[in-house]
């Protein structure tokens, strides 16, 4: 196959995807003259699963409504024509069974990070008060219809991409590879076919463009930082870490956002994705699972960023030997970042624990819960025990004249000082805890 053959297939074939007949009725009955919220809802009403997932859409926590939503005349008005033909479309187009029969790929990964990507979306733009939360959550939502497109025609095809059997850097050079075309530009041509608004158009077709970003494009700058912010565990190509940082923070900036807020998005994405898959029926697997994988995540970008301080330190002690004073005010900064990347992944390492734990309460699971007890207060203690020689070694350090930071090698023994901290913290108050040195597993799992 190649790229005309695709596109040639887009543009000339009335059953994409295989729609169903409601569906495609519902596409023309939008694009009437005549067109009314009555006519809709009676056309919704021809589908049990697609009446089910727009009243519980209209009735989620995302529209914040007082009173509840009962009939789909009511949702219609509620969510506006274009979003439930929006809805209409992710509901058709997201078949697990189907997508999982045909090409052996994970299906609910897949789901799960579409779903993460419109939850940040959404959030994102509450955060930066965008005109419409809603319509950023529908760009994130359909975003990546491209690969169900591909998943869909070209199954086999695409399998061997997922598997990595296509030598290429990123998923979007595979692809082209493959078929002469990339899911955004199918993306693209789909959203044109099915005559979807341009605020949705546009992030399908740019959203993995992260040159010449033009800054006045809040939606798809939108959509990019969403993308950034949430880990594909579907396809497996990751953006190297570094240039991800990078890129995380010149979006942030061109939102006008602060690290806080985005550190806020991701501890709550994966509630967010939860609370999607619920009210869109989607199944996206097992919570605990998601939970650890998100912990492991959070490890490995720990131990990146530790090995990016520290060669941030060698380089700091260089620059000191030429200009002292310049050197001693940028190993203070560098000491006082190592701590706050210490003091953040210490209280996500918490957090991780403390969800899981909330989830076992929650399916009371009374007796895994007690199993798990010991383990998790262990290493709740150890992470306070941290916390708390972190905050004495940032006050300690906080004076930008301070003379013991005059000299480099003070800044760089950071890793000694904390574990001596934590020994007295321990004697004095003595608590059970895990190895220093304990692997990734004994923290982030069960």
């Amino acid at each position: 196959m190649d790229k005309i053959t695709i596109v040639n297939l887009i543009r000339n074939n009335d059953n994409l995807l295989s729609l169903p007949q409601v569906l495609s009725e519902v596409l023309k009955e939008v694009g009437k003259d005549n067109f009314s919220s009555d006519s809709l809802a009676k056309v919704i009403l021809k589908d049990p699963s697609l009446t089910g997932r727009i009243l519980r859409m209209a009735n989620s926590s995302f529209y914040h409504r007082l009173t509840d939503i009962t009939t789909v005349n009511q949702a219609v008005n509620v969510l506006g024509a274009t979003t439930v033909k929006c809805l209409a479309l992710s509901s058709s187009i997201f078949q697990p069974e189907k997508i999982t029969k045909r090409s052996g790929v994970d299906s609910k990964a897949l789901f799960t990070y579409v779903l993460s990507i419109a939850s940040a979306s959404q959030k994102i733009a509450r955060v930066i008060n965008f005109r419409s939360a809603e319509e950023a959550f529908i760009a994130g939502l359909l975003h990546d219809m491209g690969i169900l497109f591909f998943l869909h025609h070209y199954p086999n095809e695409y399998r061997r991409i997922i598997d990595k059997h296509v030598k290429a850097r990123t998923l979007t050079e595979a692809e082209t590879k493959v078929f002469g075309i990339d899911h955004c530009e199918v993306g693209r041509h789909l959203a044109e076919a099915w005559h979807l608004p341009d605020y949705v158009i546009n992030p399908i077709a740019e959203h993995h463009r992260l040159t010449d970003i033009d800054q006045d494009d809040v939606l798809q700058n939108i959509v990019r930082l969403a993308i950034l912010l949430t880990h594909d565990h579907f396809s497996g190509y990751e953006m190297d870490l570094k240039l991800r940082l990078m890129n995380i923070n010149k979006l942030r900036s061109l939102l006008s956002m602060s690290k806080e807020q985005i550190d806020g998005i991701s501890c709550s994405i994966l509630s967010g994705t939860i609370d999607i898959a619920e009210y869109l029926g989607l199944d996206v697997g097992d919570t605990e699972e998601m939970l650890m994988k998100a912990n492991q995540e959070i490890w490995k970008s720990y131990l990146t960023i530790e090995l990016l301080l520290k060669e941030r330190q060698e380089l700091t002690g260089k620059l000191l030997k030429e200009e002292r004073a310049k050197g001693a005010m940028e190993s203070r900064n560098v000491a006082m970042a190592t701590l706050s990347h210490y003091l953040n992944n210490t209280v996500m390492a918490i957090y991780g624990r403390s969800q899981i734990m909330r989830m076992l309460v929650d399916k009371e699971e009374i007796e895994k819960l007690l199993e798990q007890m010991p383990a998790n207060l262990d290493m709740i203690d150890r992470s306070v025990q941290k916390i708390v020689a972190v905050i004495e070694e940032m006050k300690e350090i906080s004076p930008v004249d301070h003379a013991r930071f005059n000299s480099m090698s003070q800044a760089l023994n950071i890793d000694d000082r904390i574990e001596k901290r934590m020994d007295r913290i321990s004697q004095e108050a003595p608590a059970a805890s895990l190895p220093s040195n304990a692997p990734p597993e004994s923290v982030t799992s069960s």
